[in-house]
């Protein structure tokens, strides 16, 4: 109990600080057009929830610059609107390389589709973007189909087997990425993996706090992926999640008119692409992983993400619940390697 109240203030001083420093701390940054280098033709790059907010500008851009985007959405026939409009858009000077597929993170069968048509293809994955997420604000516990209460599921259960699947095509780049957009919003948890799948009293349940631990342990997540993958000697996978800043999007209803402390959500995909494609993200990276925020520079995270012990029990969690073999991992790239 008191360690989730020191979290809860920690947190809600982060989320304070941020609001009113994340213009001041941004200004000298230019446009999320100028963020992408000029080599990115020819990378494959996985984007979902891209039919609006930061995910759809994020997409928008990288499309634009060249890159083959996948939008991965479980909205398909919007995000097919959305990609035509943008094909449309750059008819007279280039032909975008922009496709859609369904994707549903509140059905654990919906990713593992997702997973095995894309691996189907044998191709190499350069870039992927976890940008999809939920907040129910204000609201009760809710629980998918899989029986995992929802923000847990989309916001962390959901990616991490996403990532997990798709880590064939990840190696078979000679470079990769996984980008976790996360949120300032992860300070104000702790992570505790029995309620993940358990029923809290309803005046017990906080949607800001299961928000928090769903981005806290996508983060502790990530951070152990990227540690077990540089123990196995598998260096070409760098691990990056990253704070957009307080965004008006979709996200949260209540947030979309826009305050003057806000980021629209073009400001909020930039630090997102710089993760994705800076060359210079490397500087930031310890064992592979580091945390940025939306003024591109590496930031602190929750000290309960510093805490290895911690992190593993959330990776094996993870696995369980997943219903992944504990060695997944381990086979994975022993398959891969040959």
């Amino acid at each position: 109990m008191e360690m989730e109240r020191r979290a809860w203030l920690r947190g809600l001083w982060e989320m304070i600080k941020e609001a009113f420093c994340q213009k001041l701390q941004t200004y000298h940054l230019p446009s999320s057009s100028h963020f992408l280098p000029n080599h990115i033709s020819g990378l494959s790059v996985i984007v979902t929830g891209a039919t609006s907010g930061i995910g759809l500008h994020t997409a928008r851009e990288l499309a634009m610059a060249g890159a083959h985007v996948i939008m991965a959405c479980r909205n398909a026939k919007a995000a097919t609107e959305i990609a035509d409009s943008w094909k449309q858009e750059a008819h007279d000077s280039r032909e975008l390389h922009v496709e859609v597929m369904a994707l549903d993170l509140l059905a654990l069968s919906s990713v593992q589709n997702f997973a095995a048509e894309w691996d189907r293809r044998a191709l190499p994955l350069h870039v992927l973007i976890n940008n999809a997420g939920i907040f129910l604000m204000g609201e009760p516990q809710r629980f998918s189909g899989d029986g995992i209460e929802q923000h847990m599921q989309v916001n962390h259960l959901g990616p991490a087997l996403l990532a997990l699947l798709l880590l064939p095509s990840l190696l078979r780049a000679p470079s990769s990425r996984i980008i976790n957009v996360n949120s300032v919003a992860h300070h104000c948890a702790v992570v505790d993996p029995r309620q993940w799948n358990c029923r809290i009293k309803e005046q017990k349940f906080s949607s800001i706090r299961a928000y928090g631990a769903s981005k806290l342990a996508h983060l502790m997540f990530l951070k152990t992926l990227s540690s077990k993958l540089i123990d196995q000697r598998k260096t070409s996978i760098q691990c990056i999640a990253v704070h957009p800043g307080i965004v008006t999007t979709n996200l949260v209803p209540g947030f979309r008119r826009k305050s003057f402390w806000m980021f629209d959500p073009a400001q909020g995909a930039r630090s997102v692409l710089f993760c994705a494609t800076g060359g210079n993200i490397v500087d930031g990276l310890v064992k592979g992983f580091a945390y940025y925020s939306c003024n591109c520079k590496p930031a602190r995270a929750s000290p309960q993400a510093s805490d290895m012990d911690a992190c593993l029990e959330v990776w094996h969690k993870t696995i369980e619940i997943l219903g992944l073999n504990v060695d997944y991992l381990t086979q994975v790239i022993g398959h891969t390697s040959h």
